[in-house]
């Protein structure tokens, strides 16, 4: 009977110590989640609230850019509705959907800004958190457009390596500012801990700068 007891007691502490445990990772994963999902949505006012300052601006002076930039607008938003639920998403379809908010700069900025995209065929497929690259181009717009005198490029480029997705972005920057070797910005900073909270590296977002350009590189683990 004593045995049985003392057998009884450890199994009803082993089965509490687990209990606890569970609790502490959901309530851990809990937390994880309301962090990624504020990360996620401090990025757009900023971005929505700079759109429609520049339709208001545009609404007289060139009424039929500011209605394309309207639908553009309209377009972006309903792929960021679409994804809201989504764990991750294609490179192929991310692009799209940083199509859409490209369009939109274009407008704002007109000849200013140009971009090339170049994504290996292979890292067209791979895996990434939906909505990671727009606020990486919105810095780079940042700092090449308000940083620079003149027209600029950003270059967006993709490939893949050892189970992992590589993403650079590229934009010009004048030295003699230098306000892109002072900081990265709430956007990549924003992005760094977002990817910290997923994979739990801590080295998955990186910058330098070479010459007159800012270079940020995103790396996405691929599952195995």
């Amino acid at each position: 009977m004593s045995a049985i007891s003392l057998l009884s007691f450890f199994w009803y502490e082993i089965k509490a110590q687990q209990e606890t445990i569970e609790k502490k990772d959901t309530a851990e994963k809990l937390a994880t989640e309301a962090e990624l999902f504020k990360l996620r949505h401090q990025l757009q006012p900023h971005f929505l609230f700079n759109s429609l300052n520049s339709i208001n601006a545009l609404i007289g002076i060139r009424p039929e850019e500011a209605r394309q930039m309207v639908q553009k607008l309209s377009d972006f938003l309903r792929g960021t509705l679409k994804k809201e639920d989504q764990a991750s998403t294609t490179l192929k379809e991310e692009i799209q959907y940083l199509q859409w908010y490209l369009d939109i700069e274009k407008v704002r900025f007109r000849h200013r800004l140009s971009t090339e995209i170049d994504c290996s065929e292979e890292s067209l497929n791979t895996q990434l958190p939906p909505l990671l690259l727009q606020p990486v181009v919105e810095n780079a717009i940042k700092f090449g457009l308000y940083d620079t005198i003149g027209d600029i490029t950003i270059r967006i480029k993709s490939w893949t390596a050892d189970d992992m997705l590589f993403i650079s972005v590229d934009n010009p920057f004048d030295p003699e500012l230098q306000h892109s070797t002072k900081g990265t910005g709430f956007g990549l900073s924003s992005i760094q801990r977002r990817l910290f909270l997923l994979f739990g590296r801590a080295d998955l977002l990186s910058t330098q700068t070479h010459d007159t350009t800012f270079t940020t590189l995103i790396k996405v683990p691929q599952s195995q």
